[in-house]
């Protein structure tokens, strides 16, 4: 494997370990901050009285989708060998995923960072921000469980190997499950957000030791 392509690979794995401890912070962030509460006034409270830690999050979030962009490349590049229908994609979806996380963590930063000297300091007006950030999470939940199953199912045949790839459909069922934070709690929740970064993690650990013959020992197929 030519030295570049090394690097581009462990380039990538290094994003992906990175934004999967990234998103590990920020799920503790929110454990730390709490489930909203559904009244106007309480939400308010909630919210301004929380003020730091969604600062920190709102941060965290941004760099964990930027880690993102050049590890979903990565991602793509090392299973297009082996199976290019599903890495295509799995890989497109997380694509998907990465704009509308940068949007999420716009309106996130609304209950921390003032714009113009303008913040959401009303009962509305918190309440909206909160509901189509969680709302917002939900759908990134479980469109991140529609893409860990496909990747997962072409990791297995590759040289990823079977381990990464029955965690990642484990990850994909913490996924579903975590994206109901108001069924769950806030523990259960935090376990599956684990799941999540632990499979970042993994498969990040995996792109950085790729190695020229596991590449390469799978034809392309449609």
């Amino acid at each position: 494997m030519p030295n570049k392509l090394r690097g581009f690979y462990k380039v990538g794995g290094v994003s992906l370990v990175a934004s999967g401890i990234l998103f590990l912070v920020h799920a503790v962030l929110d454990l730390l901050a709490g489930q909203p509460p559904s009244g106007g006034a309480e939400t308010l409270a909630w919210a301004l009285s929380r003020m730091r830690i969604f600062e920190a999050e709102s941060e965290v979030l941004f760099f964990a989708a930027m880690f993102l962009v050049p590890a979903v490349v990565a991602i793509y590049r090392s299973l297009e060998a082996t199976d290019r229908t599903k890495a295509t994609i799995g890989c497109g979806i997380i694509a998907v995923v990465i704009p509308v996380l940068v949007v999420l963590d716009i309106f996130l930063g609304r209950l921390a960072w003032p714009v113009y000297g303008i913040r959401a300091e009303t009962a509305d007006l918190v309440q909206f921000v909160v509901a189509i950030y969680y709302g917002g999470m939900h759908a990134i939940n479980e469109c991140m469980a529609i893409a860990t199953v496909i990747l997962s199912l072409a990791m297995a045949r590759g040289a990823y190997g079977k381990v990464v790839a029955y965690l990642g459909i484990a990850t994909a069922v913490a996924d579903v499950v975590g994206s109901f934070p108001w069924l769950i709690g806030p523990v259960p929740t935090l376990v599956c957000q684990v799941f999540f970064a632990g499979w970042f993690v993994a498969v990040g650990s995996k792109l950085c030791r790729m190695s020229e013959h596991s590449m390469t020992i799978h034809a392309p197929t449609s």
